[in-house]
């Protein structure tokens, strides 16, 4: 027999029992209440004979016992006006209206399939099943209301039968029913309209309620069974167009952060996660996390990253972005995980013709190519470690930097915008930075390049789009160009000199830092000198260095670095006294992976590390003593005893101490001490992922501002573009880091005595005087 035919034949078994069920209901009732009416008469007749007359106990004598005619005459004339109440046509539409309604809800449970179309791919009964699991994972009193919700039903749909069936009121229908459901059935013939019997008919009711709480204990225990299976989050996820994230770091809460605050636009959306860890953990570490969802819904399921039925678990083909996170262990084993992990998305995407993009974060820069050749266009890679010694070296040789990269990456304040604008076709780059009031234009993208600052007089072509910083993608357009901007002759402009070399101070060591080592060589010129110092021994830290060169197939020395080993402990105050602080231009404290620690103890080494440096400084700048060279190798640099003109007090303002931190937490403690000039690594490299992960342009904008060659972020003074005391406003000074033989793209600027620059300033419009010494946020070739 086919299926739908034997469907049918089941639902047709079904409604003959339900109505033999009813009928013997009615057939009960009606004995009941010929019963209960014959008692009544012979009470009364017992009654008529007074109290003289002796009564058996187990019976009445025969000689007063009321004759059978008239017992019969009263149960048939009782029995006929039972039946004459019973059966009107009120009630029968009231069962048959009833009875209807069941038949329809069961009918269209079943076939719910049937009746409503898929959507996105899921049946509706997989939607109705996800939406309660949902309800039963995330409301905490779902048992209780579950419970009320089909306790009020069956009380409705009984009273309802029963009020059909016999010649019980309505209210007394219902009464009966809610004796009858699950709590002690003797009440359910409780059927006295008087108070007092009806409290003895709840009385008896909680007598009996305690064993029948057993079997509900019993009922209660399967039912908390499956319900923890749903908090353990193993049924399927059917959302799409959501963020998926795969793994668990102490990235991932910043990310879900970043995330929401880009949904605010949107009015929220949803983020799932998928890790190894328990979902009851994920969702505990999110709820101690402090931050706000802003509409944003974040689902937990407990998985492999690596197994594709988890993947299809969360949904991963209909994501519109996908998160992979590097997991544990040594550099190459994370980055083969995600290798894997990625494999097995390309194939899922192959299936459904998805459209979203991948963003995977790679621990080694050399297996970043091998991840791009398997995802092909799908997949954007970010080298957090790259990223991070990037980061750190373009802060640590301008002081401010750090603070404007905290502003820029991320979506708490301006973010970075990829939009065309037709009416702009034809106009040079140099009139395009003057066309926005509320936007900080940075460059054009044609044809996935990334023009960064781009020649004087570039002319934006049909199909171009300008990238600019702003509040959001709807808080600025085009507007008319200025017709009264002032541009200074550069003649009255003081030239800045030319780049010196520096003396770089680094304390700590990671596993990547030949790969800083080699970025720092790239940036500086030839004569200057590195400093490294650390808990390992010299002999240790050059092997370490040799090894890493050898296996990047990387020349044995530098090009432009002298490097000079030191030995020491982080925070002995002896040891970093023999550092000659005076002479460096920067100074860089790592997170030191030379011993296990976690993020915290990391944090705190690096803190107590930034303290004593910056405590030397201050008593070497008061006892004016001279300083001495490093323990280990000693320095045989040019310099005698500053890399600078001037006394110790200008050395420690030009000398850049800047450190490290892991835990977003201990940003706080760094505020307290006064100090502004730090890396929050982890934070920084998750506000990154989030861009990407919401617009994969952002990788192109980041890479060209991270490379070495090309325009990046500098933080010049304002004497370089304009006049000291010049009356301008800020278009006019824009005009003037256009004009400039080597065109420089102004995108805000610091106020002298501001802690803080401003990116993308308001009032663009208004004029101000400007000192030599504020501070401009530039685009430039260096």
């Amino acid at each position: 027999m086919a299926r739908p035919q034997q469907s049918q034949l089941l639902l047709g078994l079904r409604f003959a029992v339900v109505a033999i069920a009813l009928l013997k209901l009615q057939q009960l009732t009606r004995q009941n209440a010929t019963q209960l009416r014959t008692v009544a008469c012979l009470r009364a007749q017992l009654a008529d004979l007074g109290p003289a007359r002796d009564v058996d106990a187990c019976g009445v004598p025969d000689d007063i016992a009321p004759s059978k005619e008239a017992c019969a005459g009263t149960d048939d004339a009782a029995t006929a006006t039972d039946e004459a109440e019973a059966f009107t046509a009120p009630r029968l539409a009231t069962l048959a209206a009833t009875l209807i309604c069941v038949a329809a809800a069961a009918v269209a449970l079943r076939r719910i399939d049937d009746l409503l179309p898929p959507r996105d791919g899921h049946k509706a009964s997989e939607r109705l099943a996800y939406r309660i699991d949902c309800w039963f994972s995330s409301n905490p009193n779902a048992k209780i209301l579950a419970l009320l919700y089909v306790s009020i039903a069956m009380v409705l749909v009984g009273g309802l039968l029963l009020y059909g069936v016999s010649s019980t009121g309505f209210g007394d229908a219902i009464w009966e029913n809610v004796a009858l459901v699950g709590i002690d059935f003797t009440a359910a013939s409780a059927t006295e309209s008087s108070l007092s019997a009806r409290v003895v008919a709840v009385a008896s009711a909680l007598g009996g309620m305690f064993i029948t709480a057993l079997l509900l204990g019993i009922v209660s225990d399967a039912v908390g069974d499956y319900v923890d299976d749903l908090k353990k989050g193993r049924s399927d996820v059917l959302e799409t167009n959501h963020t998926l994230v795969l793994g668990w770091s102490d990235k991932t809460l910043p990310i879900v952060e970043q995330v929401s605050n880009a949904n605010v636009s949107e009015g929220g959306g949803v983020i799932v996660i998928l890790a190894e860890l328990e979902k009851e953990r994920q969702e505990e570490l999110i709820a101690e996390f402090e931050y706000e969802s802003l509409g944003t819904r974040v689902i937990c399921r407990e998985g492999n990253p690596l197994l594709v039925a988890d993947l299809k678990k969360v949904n991963a083909a209909g994501a519109r972005s996908t998160i992979i996170l590097a997991g544990e262990g040594t550099a190459d084993q994370a980055d083969a995980k995600s290798l894997r992990v990625v494999l097995s998305l390309v194939g899922l995407r192959a299936k459904c013709a998805s459209k979203g993009h991948i963003v995977c974060e790679m621990c080694d820069v050399d297996n970043e190519p091998l991840v791009r050749m398997v995802g092909g266009e799908a997949v954007e890679t970010i080298v957090a470690h790259d990223v991070i010694g990037r980061l750190m070296i373009q802060c640590a040789r301008q002081p401010g930097l750090a603070q404007v990269w905290n502003d820029v990456l991320g979506f708490e304040g301006c973010e970075f915008y990829c939009s065309e604008h037709p009416e702009l076709v034809g106009c040079s780059f140099d009139d395009v930075v003057l066309r926005f009031a509320d936007a900080a234009p940075l460059g054009l993208l044609r044809h996935k390049t990334v023009m960064i600052n781009p020649p004087r007089g570039e002319v934006v072509q049909r199909g171009d789009r300008i990238i600019v910083l702003a509040e959001d993608d709807d808080s600025y357009e085009v507007g008319p160009k200025p017709s009264d901007v002032i541009i200074e002759h550069e003649g009255d402009v003081l030239t800045p000199r030319s780049p010196r070399p520096e003396r770089v101070l680094f304390c700590g060591w990671r596993r990547d830092l030949d790969d800083v080592i080699q970025l720092l060589d790239d940036f500086v010129v030839a004569g200057s000198e590195l400093h490294l110092f650390s808990g390992l021994d010299v002999q240790e830290q050059k092997d370490r260095l040799a090894r890493a060169r050898d296996q990047r197939k990387r020349p044995p020395t530098l090009s432009k670095l002298k490097v000079v080993h030191a030995t020491g402990d982080l925070c002995s105050r002896r040891d970093l006294e023999r550092l000659p602080l005076e002479r460096f231009t920067s100074c860089i404290i790592l997170a030191d992976d030379a011993a296990e620690k976690n993020a915290t103890d990391k944090d705190s080494q690096a803190l107590a590390t930034l303290l004593l440096l910056r405590d030397i400084q201050n008593t070497r700048i008061r006892n004016a003593r001279e300083p001495l060279s490093p323990r280990g190798e000693e320095s045989k640099s040019p310099w005698a005893v500053a890399d600078w003109a001037g006394d110790l007090s200008q050395a420690k303002d030009r000398c850049v101490v800047l450190s490290e931190i892991l835990d977003a937490r201990t940003r706080a403690l760094i505020a307290d001490a006064g100090i502004s000039d730090y890396v929050l690594s982890n934070s920084m490299v998750s506000d990154a992922i989030a861009m990407v992960a919401e617009d994969r342009d952002v990788n192109r904008i980041l890479n060209s501002l991270f490379e070495e060659s090309g325009a990046e972020i500098y933080i010049r003074p304002a004497g370089h573009y304009i006049p000291d005391g010049a009356h301008l406003s800020f278009f006019d000074v824009a005009a003037a880091c256009r004009a400039r033989d080597e065109p420089e793209t102004l995108v805000g600027f610091r106020r002298t005595g501001d802690d803080r620059a401003v990116v993308n300033p308001p009032d663009k419009s208004i004029k101000r005087v400007w000192d030599y010494y504020d501070m401009l946020v530039v685009l430039a070739e260096d």
